[in-house]
């Protein structure tokens, strides 16, 4: 696989090979859905909150290949992986969530919202 040119284009690659959307992965660093569109789209780069977030997040992920593009996308592996395929059976994105259900605020605003069961509910 050919080095990407910036660290977009390497984000876009690990989704790719997490296999979700960029719409989810943008949810799962805490950016707005269409966020990893619009900076492909404007041909801008991620900012650096985000890449501290991606790489909290997704530990799996070679933080020097995202930032430089050198060495391999994942840590421990002595090939880069192709995008799309997926390996093994672990689920990066419920990862992601899981981590992000274990902010505070997070667990606080969801006990808030099931603490009435009739909140779920629309009303006739």
């Amino acid at each position: 696989m050919d080095k990407k040119n910036t660290i977009l284009d390497r984000v876009i690659i690990f989704a790719d090979y997490l296999n979700i959307s960029l719409r989810s992965f943008s949810l799962s660093i805490g950016a707005s859905p269409g966020y990893l569109h619009r900076l492909q789209s404007a041909k801008s780069n991620i900012g650096g909150d985000f890449i501290e977030k991606i790489i909290q997040l997704y530990p799996q992920l070679n933080s020097t290949w995202l930032v430089t593009g050198e060495g391999t996308m994942l840590k421990g592996s002595s090939l880069v992986q192709e995008p799309g395929q997926t390996y093994g059976k672990t689920d990066y994105f419920k990862e992601a969530l899981l981590n992000y259900l274990e902010d505070q605020d997070v667990k606080n605003k969801l006990r808030e919202t099931i603490a009435d069961p009739n909140d779920l509910l629309p009303e006739e």
